[in-house]
């Protein structure tokens, strides 16, 4: 499929819905069409003066009617107010990518029996870099996210909700840097200092992970000497009840999402 040959529509346009739209559109010769609705006006408005092939619509009907890529990207508890009584046009793919929310409800919601597949997109999707869970497989909506940084089809939604349970694990990575880098300026370095270290540190553990030759594991043991420092905190900080901590709340979160 030739992206820029569909016409892809956007509803709830928030920080994924930006970094989808760049990455289709940012240093592309032939960028598909997008249409976005008038939620989140700002980002909307900005993306459309950007872009010349993104254009704001007058409301999400407008959007609904016209695309042949349906994204549904508002948040969760707003989705009754914005997709009922939403017509689609016949011959149309909606991706859900609202978290928690099945696709036979986005389905029931919309009054449609178009394919209605659901995805998890990342921010990295603006760099085309993210490698996008998908369910179920579909051609359209796969080849889509392939232009995005890859796509990994699955074909059930229990699958699917173990994607996401991971997913919810990346603001936890956040603050994990951003306590080191508080205890760094803690203990006397300046702020910017501590801040651009444990960046550079952390980036460059994210381009080790690249080599798909590595299992984690083993990564995790090439980054360590015995009785080194590395594994003085692992086997510290990080030991097994702590992991047992981390399991017990990723099957609390996986029971809440079935």
């Amino acid at each position: 499929m030739e992206v820029a040959a569909v016409r892809i529509g956007i509803i709830g346009v928030g920080e994924i819905a930006r970094a989808i739209v760049t990455g289709l559109c940012d240093g592309t010769d032939a960028p598909p069409e997008v249409l976005l609705s008038p939620r989140g006006a700002r980002a909307a408005a900005e993306l459309s003066e950007r872009y010349a092939s993104v254009q704001v619509c007058a409301d999400n009907q407008d959007v609904a009617g016209r695309a042949e890529l349906l994204i549904i990207s508002v948040r969760p508890q707003d989705r009754h107010e914005a997709l009922a009584g939403l017509r689609v046009a016949a011959g149309t793919t909606v991706v859900n990518v609202m978290g928690g929310v099945a696709g036979d409800e986005v389905r029931s919601l919309l009054g449609t029996d178009a394919p209605v597949v659901r995805a998890i997109p990342l921010p990295a999707v603006r760099e085309r870099r993210s490698v996008t869970v998908t369910c179920p497989p579909n051609p359209v909506v796969d080849a889509f996210f392939a232009s995005l940084g890859g796509a990994l089809p699955v074909a059930d939604e229990a699958t699917f909700n173990v994607f996401s349970a991971l997913t919810a694990t990346l603001s936890t990575h956040y603050s994990y840097l951003a306590t080191l880098t508080s205890w760094a300026a803690g203990h006397g370095l300046a702020p910017a200092d501590a801040d651009r270290y444990v960046r550079g540190l952390f980036q460059g553990v994210g381009r080790s992970l690249s080599d798909g030759s590595r299992p984690l594991h083993r990564l995790a043991g090439d980054h360590e000497t015995p009785g080194g420092l590395n594994e003085r905190v692992r086997t510290t900080w990080f030991d097994e009840p702590n992991a047992a901590a981390l399991r017990s709340v990723l099957d609390a979160l996986l029971a809440g999402l079935k």
